[in-house]
This record gives C-alpha cells, structure tokens and sequence, in this order.
C-alpha cells in the first residue's frame, strides 16, 4: 500500500486535528537555522555539490540541486514512488551521545497528486532504502500537511496534521542516556516535540552509524523549480564518525573527513552469525591501481568501526592484476559486542599508508 493510500485513508484523523503546525501555531519561520557554533552545516551558498553530501536514489525523472544558495528538488510527473535527495557522504552521526540537528524546509505545490520534503536518518550509507526516519512537509492529494515517518524493514508507522505553512523548520534531536528521539517543529528535546520515540536506538538499528538525509519523495507529483527546496542544515550537538579520521573517537575536530585512496572491501560469507564458534572476521581490501606494496605500512593498525576495533592481523600481498590486497581480521566477539542489532549493518574500515595517505572503504553485511 504506497503512503499516499495510508494518508487518504484517514482524512477524518485529518479533519479533526488540523493545526498550524504539529506543536501549534509557534511554528518557527525559514530561515532562522544558520549558527556560529554548528558542528556541521550546509548554507547551499556555493551552489554546486561539496564533498559534505553524495547523491541518493538518482532517476532521470527526478532532479537534486544546489541552485539559487539552497537545494532545491524538481520532478516529473511519471516520478512514481520516487526517492531521492543528498546523505552524508562517509560521514554520520554517533548515536553514543546526544545529537541535534535541523533544517529549513519549503514546500509549495498546487496539485491533486502527492510528495514530500523531509530530513531523516538512517542506517544505510548507500541510501534510505527500507530503513529511516523522517519528518517533513508536503501534501497528500489535496491535503497539505506535516509529517513523520518510521521504517525498519516493516510496514511503516507514521503520522500528519494540517499544514499552512510554505516555510518551516523542523527539529530532530536524541537523548542517548534515556535513548529517546524527539521530533518538532518548534524546537528540541520534549518540551518542544510533536513525535517522540522511546527506546529508540534498542529498537530499531542499535548503535550503528546513522547517516543524514535530505530528500523528496513522490507519487506522480510533478515539482517545478522554487517549488520545493531545503535550506541551512546544521547540526548543532553531536558526535560526528568517519571511517577516514583514524583516530575515530578522541579527536577534537569532528568535521567529517574526506578519504585520500578508496579501497574496496569484501567480507565472505556476507552474513555473519551470532552463534557461529569462529573468532575472527576477515576482509579483502583492494587497493587501486596506482597503489603498490611498497605503500602499505605493514606497521599501521587499521581500523574496523562500529566500535573502533583494532585490527588484530593482517598481510598484503599482490594480485594476478598488478593490484594490491589486504587481508585484515579483526575480533568477531568485539564486532557483534559493538553492533547489538541484527540485520544490514555498514561496516568502515580505514588504514594509513607510508606516506601518511589514509585508505578505506565500507561495505554492508548481514548480522544474524
């Protein structure tokens, strides 16, 4: 059943609770996000793509661009069921610690159709896919409205109230002592939610890296230029991970930190069973061409994240192509420790070469 069927279905629900916004009519305008002291934030001034973002859920039918100092979203009218939008590009949010970010929305369509604009997170660096959260504005036919939602390989929960607003803000924030997420669009933790979600890392994903998002979804919702965008994303408290930091948890500067050499990671079998008697996980790192083994520092400890993991063997050796491998183990016990949650977990994997270069690479695996 698509969400547009979800929402329709109960515009009784719609009619008795209609708001200016989920916390009432203190809604806070577009445009009061931007601030000195943010952790990481995105203007969208320069107008082009920087190393903060990649591109999810590419379709020729669906457009995402940083045009007129804001990202803005543009669609077909055939862009059915469409999801696309800019995520952290190797870089999360750790969940082990308080976070709290938000974001300036715009959402003005005039149709009988239905889409969204939202912020969200999610377990999966390649995309939202069947797993986030996600709040924002849109319409569903002719209703306009707020909005939630909840996915973890399940039917989605979600909720909406009237909307009246063009121009929002919405807040996300988390309390990792008490593991709730709290939802609004008025401001953060709970004095300031719409939604707020109890246990919610012990439920959904564990303490994997949750990667940000900033999309558009559609059913047959045609989105013209300046009728959708996003502005001034920031986050304002967090702890944020990379896989290229090499020192993963004690540095001072937590600007995400873009890799110098992508290497390729492979973990055979895929899944990894919590019952199995083996003790250690071992990866394949494919350097690219160009590398040689003269590069790599035998000496160097990679690292393994979730849970910072020193490697505790590894050899290099080269391949039938010219091309440099890593075999790299590390504990299997320290791993499933530190990702308490089954299912599809990314795992980042960084290493320094001889000339102070890091190298690293992800790849998503199967905890059972």
């Amino acid at each position: 059943m698509s969400r547009t069927v979800i929402l329709f279905t109960l515009l009784a629900v719609i009619a008795a609770r209609m708001a200016m916004g989920p916390c009432g009519f203190n809604g806070v305008a577009l445009g009061q996000t931007t601030t000195s002291t943010a952790v990481v934030q995105d203007t969208f001034d320069d107008n082009k793509q920087g190393a903060l973002w990649t591109v999810f859920g590419r379709s020729d039918l669906a457009k995402v661009s940083e045009t007129n100092k804001r990202l803005e979203f543009i669609t077909s009218s055939d862009a059915n069921e469409t999801f696309v939008g800019y995520i952290s590009n190797k870089w999360w949010i750790d969940p082990s610690e308080d976070f709290r970010m938000k974001l300036d929305m715009y959402f003005s369509v005039s149709a009988s159709t239905s889409g969204w604009v939202a912020l969200g997170l999610t377990p999966n660096s390649s995309g939202p896919g069947d797993r986030y959260v996600m709040a924002g504005i849109g319409r569903s036919r002719s209703f306009e409205n707020y909005w939630w939602e909840l996915k973890n390989k399940s039917y989605p929960d979600m909720d909406f109230v009237w909307r009246t607003r063009k121009a929002v803000t919405f807040y996300i924030s988390y309390d990792s002592w008490n593991d709730i997420l709290y939802i609004g669009d008025t401001g953060y933790g709970e004095e300031n939610a719409w939604r707020i979600l109890p246990d919610f890392a012990a439920t959904c994903w564990g303490s994997v890296p949750y990667y940000v998002f900033l999309g558009i979804t559609t059913d047959n919702l045609a989105v013209s230029s300046g009728a959708v965008y996003v502005d001034n994303f920031v986050i304002e408290k967090g702890k944020i991970g990379s896989s290229y930091q090499g020192d993963t948890g004690d540095s001072s500067d937590d600007s995400p930190v873009i890799v110098d050499v992508d290497a390729t990671l492979a973990i055979v079998p895929s899944t990894i069973y919590r019952k199995s008697t083996g003790t250690k996980v071992t990866m394949v790192v494919s350097l690219p061409a160009g590398i040689t083994l003269a590069d790599w520092d035998s000496a160097d400890v990679p690292v393994l994240t979730p849970g910072n993991l020193a490697a505790t063997a590894q050899a290099a050796f080269c391949w039938v192509d010219g091309t440099v491998k890593v075999l790299v183990s590390f504990s299997r016990s320290e791993l499933l420790e530190a990702v308490t949650a089954d299912g599809e977990t990314e795992l980042h994997f960084a290493g320094t070469l001889k000339d102070e270069r890091t190298y690293a690479g992800s790849c998503t695996v199967t905890i059972e």
